[in-house]
């Protein structure tokens, strides 16, 4: 399979994307789930050799069947069979979270942070400016919802997410193509078709002297993976090679996977995803118009800043950017999830994406504030 007008060979299964002639992993994931528990919706259903197909409804567990497919949203039947064969995809599996962000619309619940009195001021609860909401403390322009913009309300769509700017300090820039129709939003070529998330070069100097990669709005750190090589000295290190299989817990090969849990939907079931990025944070967030959550994939070893449960804002410094996982060079691979967990949402708007409009960046261009 070749990228549309370009020439560049894309990997097998999905899971390298392309940008400059260089291959970039992306973010892989699959989910698991226990018997009797929800699987999760499939957006679109694949089917594999021996594999079962699913078209968009929820697929359920049997007695003791665990899912475990290339891709979410994957069904099995009583004793669990694999629901994805070679190359197949599901988009749009459902799993949940295990605890969201103080601060709905902007103010912060009881025992939160209110967005005390900046420039302009934002809101605690109750509504008078620069009150700080019940049990909070006063920050500096703050709220549950995001940073004081320049007009003094919050901030509500998604900050840039990494220090490099699109044709000046970042190298390459792939976009989103996760319905796999070929186009991004804009109707140029994507990262490479089924792309899920916006993958953003940087160079090997870049890399070597540190780029912070920074949370794109306030929230509460849900997954957080370090300990992988930044970028792999050879294919025969274990952490360099595919998984033979994905497991609760296992951090084998270039992937990593979180414990079974309420991960299904926006929290319910018993469920565990994947990811190929190697080093990986996922970040809940409340408040934000269209987003639950987002993950940032590909990071510097021991560079990863937080841990599950700490709460994160926007623009704070959280990793830096590397290769690490199922990737050749450095970058970002940024994902957004819409509605729950692993259910995906196209930040750019256009007339060739699934996302026709609003753009859920909080700038235009992202990177400009």
């Amino acid at each position: 399979m070749r990228r549309r007008g370009s020439g560049i060979l894309l990997g097998a299964l999905g899971l390298l994307a392309a940008c400059d002639g260089k291959s970039l992993g992306d973010g892989d994931r699959r989910q698991g789930a226990t018997g009797g528990a929800l699987a999760g919706n499939a957006g679109q259903g694949t089917s594999g050799a021996g594999g079962q197909s699913t078209a968009g409804s929820a697929g359920s567990s049997g007695s003791g069947g665990a899912s475990s497919g290339n891709g979410s949203g994957a069904t099995t039947g009583s004793g669990g069979g694999s629901g994805a064969g070679a190359g197949g995809r599901n988009e749009g599996g459902r799993a949940g979270e295990p605890g969201g962000a103080a601060g709905k619309g902007g103010t912060s619940g009881e025992g939160g942070s209110s967005g005390g009195q900046a420039a302009g001021g934002v809101t605690g609860e109750g509504g008078v400016p620069g009150d700080a909401g019940t049990g909070g403390a006063s920050s500096a322009g703050t709220s549950g919802a995001g940073t004081s913009g320049a007009g003094g309300g919050p901030v509500m769509g998604l900050s840039w997410p990494v220090d490099c700017i699109p044709n000046d300090t970042c190298v390459s820039l792939g976009y989103p193509d996760f319905d796999g129709d070929g186009d991004a939003f804009d109707c140029s070529d994507p990262g490479h078709v089924g792309h899920q998330g916006t993958d953003i070069g940087i160079t090997s100097d870049a890399q070597e002297a540190g780029t912070a990669v920074r949370a794109a709005a306030d929230g509460v750190v849900l997954f957080a993976f370090d300990g992988k090589f930044d970028q792999c000295p050879n294919a025969n290190e274990p952490d360099c090679q595919p998984p033979p299989g994905d497991e609760p817990g296992s951090t084998i090969g270039t992937n990593v996977c979180t414990e079974l849990g309420p991960y299904c939907g926006v929290g319910e079931g018993s469920c565990f995803w994947c990811f190929s990025g190697g080093n990986v944070i996922v970040v809940r967030h409340e408040g934000v118009p269209g987003v639950f959550a987002t993950r940032y994939d590909h990071l510097r070893r021991d560079s990863v800043l937080v841990e599950p449960g700490d709460a994160v804002t926007r623009g704070q410094k959280i990793a830096e950017a590397a290769s690490a996982g199922a990737s050749t060079a450095p970058h970002l691979h940024f994902e957004v999830w819409g509605t729950g967990f692993y259910e995906l949402a196209d930040p750019w708007a256009g007339p060739c994406g699934p996302n026709t409009g609003p753009s859920l960046w909080a700038y235009d261009p992202p990177w400009v504030d």
